[in-house]
């Protein structure tokens, strides 16, 4: 299916949902704007344990069955779930709900994500896998399902040979911020985002409090500098 047709099937699908409000948003942004976001990053070979979420929860790779109840909740990610990219992880419940998702790239699968993300992902290095897109469903958040979920898929990370996972988050997204911060990541760097008639040019620097791996430390939440 062409790039075209695929777009054409998230504009319907996002029309249908009722959130065409945010795909207006997302125009706008597009036309003019300046924004910031944090490069957060954890060593996975460092043990780390996250708090528990309040009902249990099981990681598991997306199957096709869990597409209609993912393109409901959000009908903006058809084109990626399209295209297969591996791998999306859910956290589920006992029941079988779907609580909450994110895809976990690999280095074999940077090019192939690359058309869904905004930005080069230029400053990966050869032993990070990215995580993004992580998104906790409506009815459970405030559950602590976040950290607990995205601390466990971090690391299957360890599978692909990675030492290190990384994530971009907005600045100004304090939930987001919090919930990687209890998966026990933390900011190392800022990248500065500027979109000018569809045109995106990106500007990376190091936070003065990060200048090596290991003075990076899992932050404890973000209130005066400050996905879900």
């Amino acid at each position: 299916m062409s790039a075209l047709s695929n777009q054409a099937q998230r504009l319907l699908l996002v029309i249908r949902s009722g959130k065409f409000a945010a795909l207006a948003n997302e125009f706008a942004k597009r036309i003019f704007s300046n924004s910031e976001s944090y490069l957060l990053r954890r060593d996975l070979t460092v043990p780390f344990i996250p708090a528990a979420p309040k009902q249990p929860i099981e990681i598991r790779p997306i199957t096709d069955a869990d597409i209609p109840d993912i393109l409901s909740a959000r009908p903006g990610r058809f084109a990626i779930l399209r295209a297969r990219i591996p791998t999306c992880y859910l956290a589920v419940t006992a029941s079988g709900q779907i609580a909450y998702m994110q895809w976990l790239v690999a280095q074999p699968d940077i090019e192939r994500f690359k058309p869904f993300f905004d930005g080069q992902l230029g400053t990966l290095r050869r032993d990070e896998v990215l995580l993004e897109f992580a998104y906790t469903f409506e009815q459970f958040r405030g559950q602590k399902i976040m950290g607990a979920a995205m601390a466990a898929i971090a690391e299957k990370g360890l599978l692909s040979g990675a030492r290190y996972a990384v994530t971009f988050v907005q600045k100004d997204n304090i939930a987001a911020l919090k919930g990687c911060g209890s998966a026990g990541f933390a900011p190392y760097m800022i990248r500065e985002e500027r979109w000018r008639l569809f045109s995106f040019k990106e500007i990376y620097r190091s936070l003065p409090t990060a200048e090596t791996t290991s003075d990076v430390q899992p932050m404890e939440g973000i209130r005066a500098t400050s996905k879900g």
